[in-house]
């Protein structure tokens, strides 16, 4: 049993993502209490722009990962493009010599090598200046902007760092290496949450807080470089350099996913943003707390299907399909499971703890959290969907995104001015519910032939009875108190 949860891609990434969420159940605590609400704020802002900047890698990191899973699989980088422009399963499974298959591998991380370092430098001016504009009133409203600013200036260098960092983490994943990049990740994780602890102990300021989370986002990325290098020396045989054809495979898929990531995952993290340019510095920390808590309980739940993103692949390089959605319909059913106990012990326990810590910063009402728990859960119900029919690599994110980001800032515009905060969450819940969900799964289903009753009522609909149930409680118990 320890031998197989040791080796297991979704054990190991649920430890990686528990330390990271310990992480802010630990801190996140403390720092509600040492920092003032406007330091809170900035210090959760700097977390969104960095997730945001991360974002805008156009989508070349998880279409790496699959990339080199369909190599693995058996599928040339030609039978790649066919594959994309047909949108055709077959397509892939183009029967190809072992040494083919490994000069695919090389090729595109060549590819990837010469390009991350120019996307890193070219991203990084760019959240430099936007991001220096946001935070203008945020780090206005602190004691010390002088060293607000020098804080940003370390989030802004360390990003790019990250970001380049990221090619190599997808490679991993794509070479199915998550196994050991997820202990090594616990391993970090670990160290970084020791020292912000250490740090809040001496009772060091924003800036020290702030330095402590980056240096350890710089040896994450440094991390992964060295663990592709150990694991896989031979994707490092080629130098870096541009292949024309790997970059048509690479950026035809890449832009639609990317694209879409950033219009729809991005307007979520972008409302907290806009938020803070609307209300003050307290309101502003409650929301982004909320957010940021949601974010982590969803990205926890993740585990369970997109650690076998890799393997179903393969399976479908190899055209294997009654596997495929027997693995990644038992992936759904886990990652539920995982989603709504989280949302559900953060709607009965959240105001509570923070009244019981002495929080100077408030969470938000009973009510918003069930908004933003359903809207959440109808995302992740897009999103896997979705990800099951990029397998046939005819990506649609761009799409799918694009039109529940237009729904989801044209519904908050016009509810702001009648709901204020409530409008975030009720335009994410149109959005996602309305429009995502409904266009990935018709997708989902048509590609693979679901039965989509019977393929959810294992999976999705027993989850969505248990969180409205589950909230109605919550709603009710917060009456009572």
């Amino acid at each position: 049993m320890l031998r197989r949860t040791w080796h297991s891609p979704t054990a190991m990434t649920w430890c990686s993502l528990a330390v990271r969420l310990s992480t802010v159940v630990l801190v996140l605590p403390v720092v509600l209490v040492l920092f003032a609400p406007a330091e809170v704020a900035l210090w959760q802002l700097f977390a969104t722009l960095a997730v945001l900047a991360l974002m805008l890698d156009f989508g070349l990191a998880p279409t790496l990962a699959r990339l080199l899973a369909f190599a693995r699989g058996g599928s040339p980088l030609e039978g790649m493009r066919y594959g994309l422009l047909a949108g055709a399963p077959s397509a892939l499974a183009v029967p190809i010599s072992a040494p083919a298959q490994g000069q695919a591998a090389l090729t595109l991380m060549s590819t990837l090598r010469w390009l991350y370092p120019r996307l890193a430098l070219a991203l990084v001016a760019l959240v430099a200046l936007l991001g220096t504009w946001a935070l203008q009133i945020p780090v206005a409203q602190v004691a010390d902007a002088n060293e607000a600013w020098l804080a940003w200036a370390l989030v802004v260098l360390s990003t790019g760092v990250a970001l380049w960092g990221g090619a190599y983490a997808a490679a991993l994943q794509g070479m199915d290496r998550i196994a050991v990049m997820r202990r090594w990740e616990v391993a970090t994780g670990l160290a970084q949450m020791l020292s912000v602890f250490a740090v809040l102990a001496a009772g060091c300021d924003l800036l020290a807080l702030v330095a402590t989370y980056q240096v350890w986002v710089v040896l994450g990325a440094l991390r992964n470089v060295w663990l592709l290098r150990r694991l896989h020396p031979e994707l490092f045989t080629q130098p870096p350099q541009a292949n024309p054809l790997a970059l048509q495979v690479l950026w035809a898929p890449a832009w639609r996913s990317g694209l879409g990531v950033l219009l729809c995952q991005g307007a979520i993290q972008l409302s907290g943003v806009v938020y803070s340019q609307l209300a003050p510095a307290a309101e502003v920390a409650a929301y982004l707390i909320a957010l940021r808590v949601a974010s982590m309980v969803s990205l926890f739940s993740q585990a369970p299907f997109y650690s076998k993103l890799p393997r179903l692949a393969e399976l479908q390089a190899g055209g294997q399909r009654a596997e495929q959605l027997r693995l990644a319909r038992r992936g759904m059913g886990l990652a539920y499971a995982a989603f709504v106990p989280g949302m559900l012990l953060v709607a009965f326990a959240a105001q509570p703890f923070l009244a019981f810590i002495g929080s100077q910063t408030p969470f938000v009402s009973p009510g918003l959290w069930a908004v933003l728990a359903l809207a959440l859960f109808a995302e992740r119900f897009g999103a896997m969907h979705l990800q099951l029919y990029s397998l046939t690599n005819h990506i649609l994110w761009h799409l799918a995104n694009g039109m529940a980001g237009l729904v989801m800032v044209v519904t908050a515009a016009l509810v702001y001015p009648h709901a204020q905060l409530y409008a975030f969450p009720v335009a994410m819940l149109l959005a996602y519910g309305g429009v995502y969900a409904t266009y990935a799964a018709w997708h989902s289903r048509r590609a693979f032939g679901l039965q989509l009753l019977a393929f959810e009522s294992r999976t999705a609909l027993p989850a969505l009875v248990a969180l409205l149930a589950g909230l109605a409680l919550s709603l009710w118990w917060s009456q009572a108190l």
